[in-house]
């Protein structure tokens, strides 16, 4: 799978990961396409990635919160006649904290971040990438996704979500030219901890948070051999494999005391 040429669709790239993907994909000479709430940062970013990539870059304002949200971006897509041959989903946000502690709005928004907004946009794009005869879409997931997790189990549970669907996807297109993978990386070094109220300094897996850069590419080696499900690291493969023997309420308990260490 190449991508020079290519039009890639980032979601929630004014920054962290988003951005990361956006360096990545204009550097291999496709044309990129972001999206998210913050005009400001997508100027720039734009600018950026023109200036020193010499790539065409297209930006849309659209905030996957609101129940209009996928469709203004859909319709700003052909309103500017692009073409979509990559779809990365990585818009997508956390609260961390006891269950009662957020307020129904910030559930409601985080499960139309996460799993809504995101499955509209491959329902949406998925088929013309399979009549064209080319396409990829990197739905970006968490190793919260592979255990029920306290203290954060909203998340998680979109997180769930997304890797289950994204491997149903990915035998369902199997034999067509579509690739698909959930990308599962643990702590990242973004704007993640502030928004959701982590605090990795006081978590033992603050060990392994992974810088931007290794997570993007870890993600495009896994698009590209289209693998379903892809970690970010030998311990988190290892995590991930071992939790299928654990006991659960074993697990629970461990989780629960390690997430709660970290909450503000």
């Amino acid at each position: 799978m190449e991508f020079s040429g290519k039009s890639v669709l980032i979601t929630g790239a004014s920054s962290g990961i988003g951005v990361g993907f956006a360096h990545a994909f204009a550097r291999d000479g496709a044309q990129i396409i972001l999206t998210a709430r913050r005009e400001d940062r997508l100027r720039k970013l734009a600018e950026k990635l023109k200036g020193t990539y010499n790539c065409k870059v297209d930006y849309i304002t659209a905030d996957l919160s609101r129940a209009d949200g996928v469709q203004h971006l859909i319709a700003q897509i052909e309103s500017k006649s692009l073409q979509v041959d990559i779809l990365i989903n990585n818009a997508g946000f956390g609260y961390i904290g006891e269950f009662a502690s957020a307020d129904n709005q910030t559930y409601r928004s985080m499960n139309d971040v996460n799993m809504t907004a995101l499955t509209e946009l491959c329902h949406a794009f998925m088929p013309e990438m399979r009549s064209r005869n080319f396409g990829g879409v990197l739905n970006v997931a968490s190793m919260a996704a592979v255990q029920p997790m306290p203290y954060f189990a909203v998340y998680a549970a979109t997180k769930a979500y997304v890797t289950s669907l994204s491997q149903a996807l990915w035998k369902e297109y199997q034999h067509s030219s579509v690739h698909v993978t959930a990308l599962c990386p643990g702590p990242v070094q973004t704007e993640f901890f502030e928004v959701s109220g982590y605090k990795p300094e006081n978590a033992a897996i603050s060990r392994s948070i992974q810088s931007v850069e290794d997570v993007v590419e870890i993600g495009i080696i896994a698009l590209k051999k289209n693998t379903p499900f892809a970690t970010t690291s030998v311990s988190l493969r290892l995590l991930s494999f071992l939790q299928r023997f654990t006991p659960r309420k074993l697990s629970l308990n461990i989780l629960a005391a390690q997430m709660k260490s970290s909450v503000n």
